[in-house]
């Protein structure tokens, strides 16, 4: 019943085949990663990952020719399509530009000279949700060459092909011209942003506004550097133990008189949590105070309180320097979103932060919108890319932002400048959502093209020519190819093969120092590119694993019997 939903009504002489039809069906294999003498060759070998609908005529890897004898690898002709079965680019294509071989993770699907490989590869383009339907397996399901070789393609003429093949690539052609331009203006429009708040920060953004003000920010500081005194001075005077928060040095800036230069480091308030006070997330509740992440930074500026974890009263209590207030800046110091930024606008609750996240409060120095754009700006994003490239785990410290040096501009002015970017970025936003939204729809006339090419409702071609016999055609060729190939394997001088010993799931988990991906198991296995059997396999000892998620993959090893 399923298959017949997928089917739908051919036009007049197309009939229903399936790829096991029209194509010859191979997959790869990995040599003994164990002995790197493998993989000192001169043979391309592409795995899964390399796949990203182009052309390949490169490779990361070169495996040797004793590889090749002592592995289930395969030498593929250039011109030969692939596909990913496996892991996170499943159901990806590319076509070989050279002779290579292949990972296990890829299929190889060979056409014969009576059907246009390309035709194949734009129905499998435009299948791919539907191959994706069907995955197997557990942790990371895949794709198998079985199920590729009864997914069904409708089969016109060849030159019928020949033409629907043409039209797809004019029509994508003019379409990818267009999505370049806008990728471009998209690019540009980044570029305006970040020169507008360069130009904010070093005062060229408001250099005419400037011209009549008479405030002065050499001076704002120094009133608040004797205020803040003052009160340190009666609150000890009271027994309190409270922070010195005047101790900062600043002064004029060379440039632009009105302004200041100071380091950061007692302008503002900038804290974090202390490691996690022994925290796990154990200690998740349904209720109490919100406990932020990185993910309320996804949105824009502004701070999102969606789908976020809670905890306890008391944990919110143990770390008060982080209860979280309106007008706080939140700022990634670490992990994979480094560098994000948001503020809050509109708290719905009391709140607090994980370890990720920095607490930024501008006090009485900086208007927050300002601070904001600061630290979205040019300056505190280099320092970001620094620590990014520099480090196999990037982390901003505080003392990383506290002896950060920048301007300071008058508050009346800080006012102006958060105006003046407001105002241009909802410009460049709305024009941003229109190039998105035109970029979306290119993607979804492309489907469109697709969909009516593989429906005989994009060319008008009438083929006095017999897809039946077409078929019969292309079936004696495949027959004479893997003829004449078996006649060329026999031929071959005999290797003596070093034969492989034939390891169990159970002993490679065991001989593993450490845990591995599925994917890294599956190459070590004797599955021989069946998925499915790999998966059977798993079942069976998936009582004696365990599964370690991490944010990107499942990695696998052996219980722990003392546990």
């Amino acid at each position: 019943m399923k298959e017949q939903q997928e089917k739908y009504n051919l036009p007049r002489g197309w009939i229903w085949v399936t790829i096991g039809d029209i194509a010859i069906l191979s997959s790869g294999g990995t040599p003994d990663r164990g002995n790197r003498s493998y993989f000192n060759g001169d043979i391309p070998w592409v795995k899964s990952g390399e796949l990203n609908h182009g052309i390949i005529i490169s490779t990361e890897e070169n495996i040797t020719l004793e590889a090749l004898e002592n592995s289930s690898a395969k030498i593929v002709p250039s011109g030969t399509l692939l596909i990913a079965l496996y892991g996170s680019t499943v159901g990806k294509l590319a076509f070989l530009g050279i002779d290579a071989a292949t990972n296990q993770a890829i299929a190889a699907l060979k056409t014969t000279n009576s059907f246009k490989s390309k035709y194949l590869y734009y129905y499998l383009l435009h299948n791919r949700e539907r191959l994706l339907q069907k995955r197997v397996g557990g942790a990371q399901p895949n794709i198998s060459q079985k199920i590729l070789e009864v997914f069904p393609i409708p089969l016109s003429s060849l030159q019928e092909q020949d033409i629907i093949v043409h039209q797809i690539e004019s029509l994508f052609s003019k379409l990818d011209e267009a999505e370049k331009g806008l990728k471009k203006a998209n690019n540009s429009l980044g570029i305006y942003r970040l020169g507008l708040l360069k130009s904010a920060f070093n005062g060229v953004l408001t250099k005419n506004w400037r011209e009549d003000l008479v405030n002065d920010a050499y001076q704002e500081l120094t009133d608040i550097k004797i205020d803040r005194k003052k009160k340190y001075e009666i609150e000890n005077k009271k027994d309190k133990k409270i922070k010195i928060d005047y101790e900062f040095d600043y002064k004029r800036d060379d440039i632009i008189n009105s302004w200041a230069v100071s380091s950061l480091d007692n302008l503002i308030n900038i804290n974090a949590r202390i490691g996690w006070r022994g925290l796990t997330k154990k200690e998740y509740t349904h209720e109490g105070a919100l406990f932020l992440s990185v993910h309320s930074l996804n949105y824009g500026k502004n701070v999102v309180f969606k789908d976020v974890n809670f905890i306890s009263i008391e944990r919110y209590n143990e770390s008060p320097e982080i209860k979280l207030k309106e007008n706080d800046i939140l700022l990634c110091k670490d992990g994979a979103g480094i560098g994000k930024v948001g503020i809050i606008k509109k708290l719905p609750d009391i709140a607090t932060v994980n370890s990720s996240l920095l607490v930024i409060d501008s006090r009485e120095i900086f208007n927050p919108d300002f601070l904001y754009y600061f630290f979205l700006g040019p300056d505190i994003q280099r320092l970001v890319n620094e620590k990014i490239s520099g480090s196999a785990i990037p982390h901003l410290f505080q003392k990383d932002i506290k002896k950060f040096k920048l301007k300071v501009p008058p508050k009346l002015e800080q006012d102006k400048i958060v105006e003046i970017l407001e105002s241009r970025f909802t410009l460049v936003d709305n024009l941003e959502k229109t190039v998105d939204n035109v970029l979306n729809e290119i993607i979804v006339l492309k489907h469109s093209i697709l969909k009516k090419a593989f429906e005989g409702r994009l060319v008008n071609y009438n083929s006095n020519e017999s897809v039946e016999n077409l078929l019969t055609t292309i079936q004696e060729e495949k027959r004479l190819y893997l003829e004449n190939q078996k006649k060329l394997n026999y031929s071959k001088p005999k290797q003596k093969k070093q034969m492989e010993e034939k390891k169990s799931l159970l002993d490679i988990l065991k001989e593993s120092s450490s845990p591995i991906s599925a994917q890294e198991l599956w190459e070590k296995s004797t599955s021989e590119g069946d998925i499915e059997r790999f998966y059977s396999e798993i079942k069976e000892i998936y009582h004696q694993i365990d599964e370690l998620k991490t944010e990107t993959e499942s990695l696998l090893t052996i219980k722990d019997e003392n546990k």
